[in-house]
């Protein structure tokens, strides 16, 4: 699992890889977005540089993260 604290409440969030290819996205539970490192199909995604965009409901408050994904299947 991969928890991204620190975020506005309840905030919308999608995950992209580094070209920009959504991923995966959501809403963070309180101020944490978590993330089981799979794709809409289930599949694990591949080792790299992820970036984490996320916006409150009002798309007043943004922030961007970003995160290596190091492993293996």
């Amino acid at each position: 699992m991969i928890a991204v604290k620190g975020l506005v409440k309840d905030a919308f969030f999608k995950i992209t890889d580094i070209s920009g290819t959504l991923v995966y996205e959501g809403q963070a539970l309180g101020g944490q977005a978590v993330w089981d490192g799979l794709t809409y199909d289930g599949n694990r995604v591949q080792s790299g540089i992820y970036v984490v965009f996320s916006t409150d409901a009002d798309g007043l408050e943004k922030e961007m993260t970003k995160f290596l994904m190091m492993g293996s299947k």
